[in-house]
């Protein structure tokens, strides 16, 4: 997580599942929001890669596959989709086990079906370098509208982002657009047998771009707005960002030496605290002056403070949380 020159509030708040009607899905920003994501084959399928560059090299299509998908999750997260990978490992996982993951037929964790599909692969149409294919194109099941229209606006920015010729949409009985129980889509990012393509599709640059325009794409199709990467600042040394949630809220704070420090102003608007100033370079809650640091022109205090004030009921950290980076705030009145 990096810290942003301005602390990010968003509003975690969630429904339980989705909307499956047989019309568009509501596009709530703060549902909880289910995306399989799948990348194509394994790294040692047969038959499919590159042909061989001049110097002996060529390219696994699963590795332009497996690039993309695992920049895209990050993407999704950080947009607040939960992400289900279908395809986790290097073998090649059966296509069944993806689909029955993603429709929650073999237990996929989150107790419910995804409620979307993307499947990400390299076209090709042989197995010789051949200058006359080219371009991106994305299949979905014929018949079925919202599969459609996921296509229509992934391959909206696909096209718009990246160099390479519009194919369109196109139809097949793939099983992955089949047999899912959601939308699905499997795109064709490029094809492995034109040289030039190849070539892109070996680069990180591409494999970036493929995987944020894909995020817009599902962003535009969930009627999210997408949520560009922050600007990372630097950091004194020792100080690192974490995640403060205070009720519903998360804010991102820091951690130094072990302990939580809160964005004041930003916290104490959540927590309706209006009884403090800043006075001399450090907070003043009711009479109390407390320990402030003051990183890229915003104030601190530690957040076992609001305790010992007896602000609020509790903190802690989060035992869930990856590296203890979360801080848990629990408020009087939230208890």
């Amino acid at each position: 997580m990096s810290l942003s020159k301005k602390s990010v509030v968003r509003n975690l708040g969630t429904y339980s599942t989705l909307s499956q009607g047989a019309g568009a899905p509501e596009r709530l920003y703060n549902m909880k929001i289910l995306i399989a994501t799948d990348d194509g084959h394994g790294i040692d399928t047969n038959g499919k890669r590159t042909p061989l560059f001049e110097d002996g090299t060529y390219m696994k299509e699963n590795e332009f596959n497996r690039a993309v998908i695992d920049k895209l999750n990050v993407h999704l997260k950080r947009n607040k989709f939960q992400v289900l990978h279908v395809s986790a490992g290097d073998k090649d996982v059966p296509l069944k086990t993806r689909t029955d993951l993603a429709n929650n037929t073999i237990p996929n964790g989150f107790g419910r079906p995804a409620d979307a599909f993307v499947s990400v692969h390299a076209n090709a149409a042989g197995n010789v370098w051949n200058s006359k294919v080219k371009g991106i194109e994305i299949f979905y099941r014929a018949g079925y509208k919202e599969g459609k229209k996921l296509a229509q606006d992934v391959q909206e920015h696909l096209v718009k982002g990246t160099p390479l010729f519009n194919r369109g949409l196109k139809t097949n009985n793939l099983h992955v657009t089949r047999e899912a129980k959601m939308p699905a889509i499997l795109i064709e990012g490029g094809f492995m047998d034109n040289q030039d393509e190849a070539k892109l599709l070996m680069s990180d640059a591409y494999r970036e771009e493929c995987a944020e325009e894909i995020a817009r794409g599902l962003c535009q199709y969930f009627g999210r707005q997408y949520i560009e990467v922050s600007k990372p600042v630097v950091l004194p040394s020792g100080m690192y960002p974490g995640e403060i949630i205070i009720g519903q809220t998360s804010l991102l704070g820091l951690l130094i030496e072990g302990r939580s420090w809160i964005p004041v102003r930003d916290s104490f608007n959540v927590m309706g605290i209006n009884t403090w100033l800043f006075d001399n370079k450090s907070i003043v809650v009711n009479g109390n002056v407390l320990e402030t640091k003051i990183i890229n022109g915003s104030s601190y205090i530690k957040s076992v403070d609001l305790q010992s004030l007896g602000l609020v009921k509790s903190v802690f950290l989060d035992p869930d949380a990856v590296n203890t980076k979360r801080v848990l705030i629990y408020p009087k009145e939230a208890v």
